[in-house]
């Protein structure tokens, strides 16, 4: 469903094609100079191949990255009030800076474990086989590893000291964090907590104003004024936490409304105003401290996880670096490895500077290099190819779309500019072939719909079975837990058969919040990445809206969306992506592998039965023919031949779509930041990713798993030199890169109609 680059998240979108040529825009804001440097090209390139680095960069990557994930997973300390984990468009009041740490126990305590765990796995490494400046590293790293277990022991003794002015904050740090551990809600037993909260915050009061009072020594708590101010900030620091909480929760969960509702007003007031009086009179006395003794001071370390937390360290190390990092960065106008955005096509530079590059490319020695430097070195030669066929090729204007009442906006690319488009994402087939191609698996899923329908007692009426499968939606307030419970099958049955390594840091920190009604509007299903965004209706939809998103969002629906979003697709994405950027040069986002990819996870799911009632595999295939569909509507938009309300006819009458569900498609499809071919690419990238593997798992060139886990190493790229950089082919630098991955189609499938 979503939203990023294969490595660099894009919040709202990305633009299909932005990995062509993201140097153009780049380079407009740079001064002349540092133009003309970005656009001279080395007539010798081999100064310029990196130099080994250390091995154990990615190790401390991995540490810093876990480590960091893990601590989202608890109470958050300052101003954030919950690590951005609140929804869009509904988040916790802003509060005075302040410098509060947070006062989870269980934070500190798997905070240890995890750097424990570290210590140990590290004093196994083999020094003496490290290069000099790996060992250099390693001590760096141990160094500061220490020095995270001495500040959680600080931290530790910081909580103790302020525990006696916040003894309401155990009980905010039970409820917050379990929603963060997406546990089920019991509407009525978080009432009776913010009714325990609210006393508590009373209690404590008192005791501190019997503290002001002249001469009370003896049954009143002072606190110094640094003791009542960083008091105070915890207290700012707890409201947001459960401010956050609340909003989670409330008008998607009817129970939790009218049980929290008022309670939770009187808790917020009453931190506000408690918050206010530590600030105002307790620290303006400036009392010394009395009667208010820290409470604990040590916390031990966490159990063991079931599954280890440190990566297989000798593995990391072991990787191949890329060496034609720097030079690929040069092409792209990328140094550092700072992506642009497209702005601009090959046409923005001069055919002499893509000549300039193939010439500088022949002196390297192709056969020396390693293979992720081979398959840097065939892009930036396919893509200087493309640039010079290209250079006098006069860009259609005036291109015509077909109108009608809808309402939404966009404009058409048409054929010339969807031809380039596939150019640039490497997709050796025309539009027209493409629709054929949608046509062609668009009836593969009715076939394997009427199958299931028969299951399900209605012969061959596929779309009655949508219907009563859309009829199979959670009661208000139970979205959560369903979706929750669902994202952990699947993790579980990836492990149970092997498919695909699941870091256990990664499964322990999955996260959750709910789409305002206002981000309905374009996204009526699930959004993903570094945490699921689920959609679900709020009490302030009218009554048809509401209904809409229910069976829109049912539970057999939810089933392939949960896991697209998250472990094995978008969430995976994010997490290895940032873990192993740089392992090789980025050759830039694409949704056809960014969307491709969780695709082919539901492809691939199916054909291994992890649907495994008819019900189940309605829900997937309502999926699959969805994303035939928009290869088919989104390319006959951009061709000028439909309108959008044709599109959403075709997706209510042909898909089965709820109409609203239906115009938040077409309206996020064209009125919105997405590119032509974004919609197409997620079917499209699946298919061709399923064809990389008939060819390298099935040709017995890599196993399954190992498959799967490299395409997580490799990164960013167009998908035909992912497949190159995966597969174990011989690879020479004038082999042809062209790929047709679904093989021969119809040469025209003329204008077509529904």
């Amino acid at each position: 469903m979503r939203r990023m680059a294969w490595q660099a998240v894009v919040v709202g979108g990305m633009l299909a094609g932005a990995l062509v040529w993201p140097a153009v825009v780049e380079t407009q804001q740079q001064a002349p100079a540092a133009q003309a440097e970005r656009l001279e090209v080395p007539a010798d390139l081999r100064p310029l191949l990196a130099k080994p680095h250390s091995e154990l960069r990615l190790v401390e990557q991995f540490y810093r990255l876990d480590r960091n994930t893990l601590n989202g997973n608890y109470l958050a300390g300052g101003r954030s009030g919950g690590g951005g984990r609140g929804r869009g468009g509904n988040q916790a009041p802003a509060a005075a800076p302040n410098t509060s740490i947070s006062l989870s126990p269980n934070r500190i305590a798997r905070l240890e474990r995890f750097d424990l765990d570290w210590q140990a796995a590290l004093r196994t490494l083999d020094r003496a086989r490290l290069t000099e400046a790996a060992r250099a590293d390693l001590v760096s790293l141990e160094n500061t590893i220490a020095g995270n277990l001495r500040t959680l022991d600080d931290d530790a003794k910081a909580i103790a000291e302020v525990m006696p002015l916040v003894p309401f904050a155990p009980e905010i740090t039970t409820v917050i964090e379990h929603r963060i551990r997406m546990g089920d809600m019991d509407a009525r037993k978080a009432a009776a907590s913010m009714e325990l909260v609210r006393k508590q915050i009373a209690g404590v009061r008192q005791k501190l104003e019997d503290g002001l009072k002249p001469g009370e020594t003896t049954g009143g708590m002072r606190a110094s004024r640094d003791l009542a101010i960083r008091a105070a900030d915890s207290v700012d620091a707890l409201r947001a936490n459960v401010t956050e909480w609340f909003n989670h929760y409330n008008l998607y969960d009817p129970m939790f409304t009218w049980w929290v509702g008022m309670p939770h007003g009187h808790v917020d007031k009453a931190l506000v105003e408690y918050a206010a009086f530590l600030r105002d009179k307790v620290a303006a006395a400036n009392l010394p401290t009395a009667n208010a003794a820290p409470i604990g001071g040590t916390i031990d370390p966490a159990p063991p996880p079931e599954l280890p937390s440190v990566p297989d360290l000798a593995a990391l190390i072991a990787l191949p670096q890329d060496e034609m990092l720097p030079v690929v960065q040069r092409f792209l106008g990328t140094p550092g490895g700072r992506g642009g955005r497209r702005g601009g096509s090959a046409e923005d530079r001069e055919p002499g500077y893509y000549k300039r590059w193939l010439a500088a490319l022949r002196t390297l020695d192709f056969d020396t290099l390693s293979r992720n430097a081979q398959v840097d070195y065939l892009f930036i030669k396919k893509r200087s190819e493309l640039a010079l066929a290209r250079a006098n090729v006069v860009p259609q204007k005036d291109i015509p779309r077909k109108t009608d009442d809808s309402g939404i906006g966009g404009d058409a690319r048409g054929r010339d500019g969807l031809i380039r488009d596939l150019q640039d994402e490497m997709i050796p087939y025309t539009p027209e072939q493409l629709i054929a191609l949608g046509e062609r698996e668009y009836e593969w899923t009715v076939a394997e719909m009427k199958k299931a329908s028969r299951e399900m007692g209605f012969g061959d009426n596929w779309k009655a079975a949508v219907e009563k499968v859309k009829e199979m939606h959670v009661e208000p307030g139970r979205q959560p837990e369903m979706v929750r419970d669902l994202l952990y099958y699947a993790i579980d049955y990836l492990r149970q058969h092997d498919l695909i390594t699941v870091p256990p840091v990664a499964s322990e920190s999955l996260r959750m919040v709910m789409l305002s009604p206002e981000r309905q509007l374009t996204s009526p299903f699930f959004l993903g990445g570094a945490q699921i965004l689920v959609s679900y209706p709020t009490n302030t939809m009218e009554y048809d809206a509401r209904l809409q998103s229910m069976r829109g969002n049912n539970i057999h629906f939810s089933n392939a969306v949960a896991h697209h979003e998250m472990i094995p697709g978008h969430n995976l994405v994010f997490y290895s992506g940032q873990r192993y950027n740089g392992y090789r040069a980025s050759l830039g986002g694409t949704p056809f592998l960014g969307e491709g990819w969780p695709l082919y996870w539901e492809t691939i799911l199916y054909d291994k039965g992890f649907y495994d009632t008819p019900e189940k595999r309605v829900g997937a295939l309502f999926w699959r023919m969805h994303r035939a569909a928009r290869i088919v509507f989104s390319l006959k938009f951009h061709m000028g031949q439909w309108s959008p309300q044709e599109c959403i006819d075709f997706l209510v009458d042909e898909v089965g779509h709820e109409r609203d569900n239906a115009t938040a498609e077409v309206r996020r499809s064209f009125a919105t930041n997405y590119g032509p071919l974004y919609q197409a690419a997620y079917l499209l990238g699946g298919l061709q990713i399923r064809g990389m593997r008939t060819e390298i798992v099935d040709g017995g060139q890599r196993t399954e798993k190992d498959f799967h886990d490299e395409i997580m190493r490799q990164g960013s790229m167009p998908v035909a030199f992912l497949r190159l950089a995966v597969s174990k082919q011989k690879l020479t630098r004038d082999m042809d890169v062209d790929w047709k991955f679904y093989g021969e189609l119809p040469s025209s499938n003329g204008p077509g109609t529904r």
